[in-house]
């Protein structure tokens, strides 16, 4: 097959107009084109408003010999390749010296996997389609029970620590904008099976190529649920509302998938003498601005039939302060809402949630800033990381009576403004006040400047995206929960312990959202699958 990068094609256009493209470039009649495959699609709104999408395809031709045509052409934008296919390892025939059929029939043989996030669930899938029957633990409720907790926590204030937006199944990315982009190189093609499995049980087919793909927490939560029901379907089981507590010398096959925000988890494993260390990670606020705000600044003057096309804008923004601190966006929910995403009683964090539809009318996102393991003491403690985030957790909580904390950009940055007040789209109850006392963090003296720092960004910020910095602009507290602050030691195999033990996904510390998590879960799951060959 022959793939072509860099296809600039009109905003409103047919697929059988891509192939022309396609074609021409190629210097032949379309007619002569067999298979097609768009690869990727993003937008070019570099001269905004004059807008183009920008596509990569996969081609096969009739009659053609494609090497040749592809040496003469001499572009680098015109290859020889094929896309990738995901393959699964499969069970051998036998295990000590039993058909796997039955060897999985045991109890004791059955592997088990604690968390249902995207780890957990996409090497239960595996797992479940190989035929090791998993046991799955997950202490939050399934999907449509753990639906009616975290209303109960919008509406109420009304916290379940075991099922809330952190914790229950689908994990934390199952309330949030559902963003299946990630940066992690994969030749294997694990993304694309990832993608193809939300598209089989409901997502939209332009998640395969969108450079920006999304699936919305309506959807996740009826996809998350078909998910579970055909592991079940396979022989596998998941244990909702159970804790899973470790032991020293796991007797089963183990994967540990579970969510960053696992606390608890963390300590006992530590305790255990499980080998792990701290690491660098995040924190900050989340930032609402007015999605036409937004939308003109990216896409410039543009009509509704063509807002309707693009959908609502999305930008990645960061900078760099005099005092060396990167500030950066991150999890940026077009058309969403800020969502208090509490897990423990007394602490208070939030997080960006969106639906398919991306419609409320704002734009929000984290502003967070990056923290090293040497300005909060991970060096000698792998834990601290924690403690951090539960004290910037516990000052937003104090600091509105459990509400989540926001103000006025115009607060902080101390200067008077007549920006008509933005209107708040928070699930959950928020309370107006002057949320300063975040930024001053007194037990970590290496964490200074930071009100002064979050103010250099945004005004950077603003010069990148007009309208960025305006008075109104809403600043909620605290952002805490970007990534695990640890990382669960493992080895070339993906295992610990020695053992056949996987840590998985972000709470271990090897990922960083839904696409990243669920690839890692397959590849501890393919591991698991082939040291089975490995014993003879």
């Amino acid at each position: 097959m022959i793939r072509i990068s860099q296809i600039k094609m009109e905003l409103f256009h047919k697929e059988e107009e891509i192939k022309k493209a396609a074609a021409k470039l190629l210097h032949l009649d379309s007619s002569v084109i067999s298979d097609f495959l768009i690869e990727r699609r993003s937008i070019d709104a570099r001269k905004k408003p004059k807008l183009y999408f920008v596509y990569s395809v996969y081609l096969s031709l009739k009659g053609v010999n494609e090497e040749k045509l592809v040496k003469k052409l001499r572009s680098k934008d015109i290859v020889l390749t094929a896309p990738v296919r995901y393959k699964a390892p499969e069970l051998p025939l036998e295990i000590e010296g039993i058909p796997q059929e039955e060897y999985f029939q045991k109890e004791e043989n059955r592997p088990v996997i604690v968390g249902f996030g995207p780890a957990g669930m996409f090497s239960g899938l595996l797992l479940a389609r190989a035929g090791l029957r998993p046991i799955i633990y997950e202490r939050g409720q399934a999907v449509e029970k753990r639906q009616e907790a975290v209303t109960r926590l919008w509406t109420e204030g009304k916290l379940d620590p075991n099922s809330n937006p952190q914790f229950g199944e689908g994990g934390a990315g199952t309330f949030s904008d559902g963003k299946l982009n990630t940066l992690v190189k994969d030749s294997c093609g694990r993304s694309r099976f990832v993608l193809e499995t939300f598209v089989h049980y409901g997502a939209k087919e332009e998640i395969l190529y969108d450079a920006k793909p999304h699936v919305g927490t309506d959807a996740l939560i009826s996809i998350v649920a078909s998910l579970r029901k055909e592991i079940e379907s396979l022989g596998g089981e998941v244990r909702f509302e159970s804790q899973y507590h470790f032991e020293k010398h796991e007797k089963k096959p183990l994967i540990i998938a579970i969510g960053h925000s696992a606390r608890d988890s963390f300590r006992e494993l530590h305790t255990l003498g499980y080998p792990m260390t701290a690491k660098d990670f995040a924190m900050g606020f989340r930032v609402q601005h007015e999605q036409k705000d937004i939308d003109l600044a990216l896409y410039g003057e543009i009509d509704e039939k063509t807002r309707a096309l693009l959908g609502a804008a999305s930008y990645k923004i960061s900078h760099h302060t005099k005092h060396n601190r990167a500030f950066y966006s991150f999890c940026m929910c077009p058309g969403g809402y800020v969502v208090n995403s509490s897990s423990e009683e007394g602490g208070l964090c939030v997080n960006g949630m969106s639906y398919s539809g991306r419609d409320s009318g704002k734009a929000n996102s984290a502003i967070i800033f990056s923290v090293s393991k040497e300005e909060y003491g991970g060096e000698e403690d792998p834990l601290a990381g924690i403690a951090l985030q539960r004290d910037f957790e516990k000052k937003a909580f104090s600091l509105a009576g459990g509400k989540v904390p926001y103000s006025r950009y115009d607060r902080i940055k101390n200067v008077a403004s007549e920006e008509k007040a933005q209107e708040l789209m928070l699930k959950g109850e928020g309370e107006e006040c002057d949320i300063s006392s975040l930024f001053r963090l007194e037990n970590y003296p290496k964490l200074s400047h930071l009100e002064e720092d979050f103010v250099e960004s945004m005004e950077a910020f603003e010069k990148k995206i007009k309208g960025f910095s305006k008075g109104n602009t809403l600043v909620y507290g605290v952002e805490s929960r970007t990534s695990s602050p640890l990382r669960i030691l493992r080895g070339e195999d993906y295992s610990t312990m020695g053992r056949r033990i996987y840590p998985a996904g972000e709470g271990a510390g090897y990922a960083g959202g839904i696409m990243s998590a669920a690839m890692d879960g397959l590849k501890v799951a393919e591991s698991l699958i082939l040291s089975y060959d490995k014993q003879g």
